[in-house]
């Protein structure tokens, strides 16, 4: 079930700025569509008290940024494990006090630039969070997901996120063609499926359109799991672009991999995609949107 959350997009619609051209952190050139594939198991933990959150950068021409948390906007303080993104990247799950915050999210060439200013988001204790930033600079958008990582030794858990703002709904296949489960058919921006229990093996999976079979941006591709393990995979990146251009960054668990789409084929045959807090960005004259969606499976 997919929920709206009112509050946070009421606030984040408020804080909606326009930029000027000027600074120092500008829009690139749009990455293709790619997949960020990332093992959370390791990140998932059950700390009384605590909300879990990570960060996805998945806004193709967005630069590299960082996120403050505080009681208030002007006493926020970066937020180390969920700073220094840059496009491709998912963070760890980072353990956060229940409770409301004010959020910045801040370019990292430039901690004076930080078109995100949300005066207040609620966090709830035992509760996942994914806040990822998609869609081109011009129109970035934040989505909430609500998750419920539960591994177990019976298979891998998978969950598919779709955040490549300019594909249409797709379907996630086996190289073959065949359905691996109808979870993962027509799955639509911006939108997660639920939670998919999988045998451990490795599987050759491809993405192609929901409306056409023969249309397959990505893949066919190998997907190891293994049981007891969580795994999300997230679509980003732009349909219309013609490079795949994720910058890699040292150091940042849990284990992220991309996947690039298929290069042949007109660009506007293209779809595909399966697979900061609230990584929005700098640069480029515009209107920068912020709205919050909150899905929950």
């Amino acid at each position: 079930m997919k929920i709206r959350l009112s509050r946070l997009a009421a606030v984040a619609g408020a804080s909606a700025l326009i930029l000027s051209a000027a600074g120092t952190a500008v829009a690139a050139s749009p990455a293709k569509l790619t997949l960020a594939i990332a093992d959370t198991t390791a990140g998932a933990t059950t700390a009384t008290g605590n909300a879990h959150v990570r960060v996805v950068h998945g806004s193709p021409d967005a630069p590299s940024v960082d996120t403050y948390a505080g009681a208030t906007l002007a006493t926020t303080a970066k937020v180390a494990a969920l700073s220094g993104l840059s496009f491709g990247k998912v963070s760890a799950y980072v353990d956060i006090p229940a409770g409301t915050y004010s959020i910045k999210v801040c370019a990292t060439a430039d901690p004076t630039v930080c078109p995100i200013q949300v005066p207040s988001l609620g966090l709830t204790a035992e509760t996942y969070y994914t806040i990822a930033a998609s869609d081109v600079l011009a129109s970035i958008k934040a989505t909430v997901f609500t998750d419920t990582p539960a591994p177990s030794g019976q298979g891998a858990q998978l969950r598919v996120y779709h955040l490549s703002a300019n594909t249409p709904a797709v379907d996630v296949l086996s190289s073959t063609g065949a359905d691996i489960n109808a979870a993962l058919d027509n799955l639509t921006y911006p939108n997660a499926t639920g939670y998919l229990t999988l045998p451990a093996n490795t599987y050759n999976v491809k993405v192609c359109a929901h409306a056409d079979h023969s249309v397959c941006p990505i893949g066919p591709a190998a997907l190891a799991v293994s049981a007891n393990h969580t795994y999300s995979i997230f679509a980003i990146g732009s349909l219309t672009a013609t490079t795949a251009t994720p910058a890699p960054s040292a150091g940042t668990p849990p284990p992220t991999s991309t996947v690039p789409g298929n290069t042949t084929g007109s660009s506007d045959s293209l779809l595909a995609l399966v697979a900061l807090a609230l990584v929005l960005v700098v640069g480029a004259a515009g209107t920068l949107r912020f709205a919050a969606v909150r899905t929950r499976r």
